[in-house]
């Protein structure tokens, strides 16, 4: 058996390697980094457009790392954004005497800053709970549970706002938003320090392995004593809670949230995650490709911009250049 492998593997072409399978993405975006470069005659690379390339992806970047864990399991979680949006709606509205004092719309109540920071994270995570128990104690396919969920987060955050942005969430979020150490912006390194951990914890941990054999085979998971069960409500309930962070960290990046804010966020968020080799089948993928996808996309958009790219054919070059990842990772790997 072994010698058959090593005698198949030496055949195999070079792209078919497993260097080159592992780190396809992180190939890809470094040759990217140094055509981008050379065409933006240095600009990309700018120490200033790097920090904002990072403190751009920290938001999506926390988004992603949720729906990464979902998806590897088999699952699906369409209702991040909306999550993150009403999140984003509690902690700015409820959490600031001036934005009550200034909105006439607002029918959050005033609970106090950190008080509204605590409900919005603690009501994040019982929103992934439910989506969890939707999904294993309903048997309601993923997708519809979520969606649905969803449409219920966006009528909610219409409803306690008439619509109107949160213009006034308290100066803490602006505050740390323009705070930087070591010229990058305090939310990246949030964004950085999650993504390691998750990483670290798949990689090195029993979660991973139990996540790996989840996404792989869901019933040969359950045979071998996995809590198949209650492993999915685990990660759905840790993807709304990063949800709830996504919301604290976007208005940390925006200074204002609106029931509407963030409506490219979900399909971006799941395009860095299958860029990065993630497989909407579940048991494959990597938090760091993952995380390569996020700066990928980030790094094309922003690359867009300096050219002066209409934002029309932006979406069109962001569409090709997706479609072209999702088909090199099944040409590198057929079981993916």
């Amino acid at each position: 058996m072994i010698m058959t492998t090593l005698a198949q593997s030496a055949h195999d072409p070079w792209w078919r390697s497993p260097v080159v399978r592992k780190n396809a993405i992180v190939f890809v975006f470094a040759l990217f980094l140094i055509v981008g470069t050379a065409v933006s005659r240095g600009r990309l690379v700018e120490p200033g457009n790097l920090s904002n390339i990072l403190f751009q992806s920290s938001v999506i970047g926390v988004l992603a790392l949720g729906e990464a864990l979902v998806m590897l399991t088999g699952g699906i979680d369409l209702s991040i954004v909306a999550l993150m949006v009403a999140s984003a709606i509690f902690m700015g509205g409820a959490g600031s005497e001036l934005q009550q004092q200034m909105s006439m719309s607002n029918a959050l109540p005033y609970v106090g800053f950190l008080p509204a920071i605590a409900i919005a994270m603690i009501g994040a995570a019982g929103v992934g709970l439910i989506n969890g128990l939707m999904v294993v104690v309903l048997r309601i396919p993923a997708f519809i549970a979520t969606l649905v969920m969803a449409l219920v987060l966006s009528g909610v955050s219409m409803l306690f706002t008439g619509g109107a942005p949160i213009y006034n969430p308290d100066a803490f979020f602006a505050d740390l938003g323009a705070t930087r150490i070591f010229t990058l912006p305090v939310p990246v390194y949030i964004f950085l320090v999650l993504t390691a951990v998750i990483g670290v914890l798949l990689a090195r941990s029993k979660l991973g392995v139990v996540l790996y054999a989840l996404g792989g085979n869901s019933r040969a998971a359950r045979l071998s004593g996995i809590a198949v069960e209650r492993t999915t409500v685990a990660i759905y309930t840790l993807s709304g809670l990063l949800s709830g962070l996504a919301g604290f960290l976007f208005l940390a990046r925006t200074g204002s949230v609106a029931p509407t804010s963030g409506d490219n966020f979900l399909l971006g968020t799941i395009a860095a995650v299958v860029v990065g080799g993630v497989s909407l089948a579940g048991g494959k993928g990597s938090i760091r490709n993952a995380f390569v996808g996020v700066l990928f996309l980030a790094t094309l958009s922003n690359f867009l911009n300096i050219l002066l790219v209409s934002p029309h054919i932006q979406d069109a070059i962001s569409g090709v250049v997706i479609i072209l990842a999702i088909a090199i990772n099944a040409r590198l790997d057929p079981d993916a």
